[in-house]
């Protein structure tokens, strides 16, 4: 291994040591410097721009809620790279079209063949699950301070890429992509504490 390859991953455990302790700006040095490559990993697999993007903070996301499940003994870089393919694959799994028998798909009725098709449009009782559900996370969203709340209305309201946020709000994407991070520990933690979490 060269000098610089053992220097590069040196800095990556301070940084480490230091996020497990909570400081913000060790996991804004980890954001900057992987967030391309965990990016880049999910969109070769994913070949979806805005899915791969959302996929990547959630991976970094997951990646700094188990850093203490990391071994220092392999580079980061690898450890990262095996919970990002992780993470995707199980996207793919959950994303991925439900196979019927061909019995299940086609039915004879009154003597005509017909193709079962899954409706994509939501029923009325689905509805109102999805409306209860966004009033539910909103609740918590008012919650936060103004800083987080605003990115995560920016992102999941106003539907904003990260670099109009970094645009609108005058700072470095990798900051936006740090705090946003942030922001969706703490309201995931949020309705995971309260009693009426689903």
């Amino acid at each position: 291994m060269n000098i610089n390859k053992k220097v590069e991953e040196g800095q990556d455990y301070k940084w480490i040591q230091q996020a497990m302790k909570g400081e913000q700006k060790a996991f804004e040095a980890l954001m900057n410097k992987h967030h391309r490559d965990v990016y880049l990993e999910i969109f070769h697999r994913i070949k979806n721009e805005e899915i791969a993007k959302d996929l990547a903070i959630e991976v970094i996301s997951k990646a700094f809620g188990q850093l203490h499940n990391y071994e220092p003994t392999y580079p980061f870089g690898t450890w990262l790279k095996r919970v990002t393919i992780n993470h995707t694959i199980d996207h793919l799994r959950r994303k991925k079209l439900n196979t019927t028998s061909i019995d299940e798909v086609y039915n004879y009725e009154e003597g005509e063949l017909t193709i079962q098709l899954e409706s994509e449009t939501l029923n009325p009782s689905e509805v109102i699950e999805k409306k209860q559900r966004a009033a539910f996370v909103r609740s918590y969203v008012g919650k936060l301070k103004d800083v987080y709340r605003n990115l995560i209305e920016m992102r999941y309201f106003q539907e904003l890429s990260y670099e109009e946020m970094a645009e609108q709000l005058g700072i470095p994407l990798g900051t936006v992509k740090a705090r946003l991070h942030r922001a969706k520990s703490m309201l995931n933690q949020m309705m995971l504490n309260s009693e009426g979490a689903f």
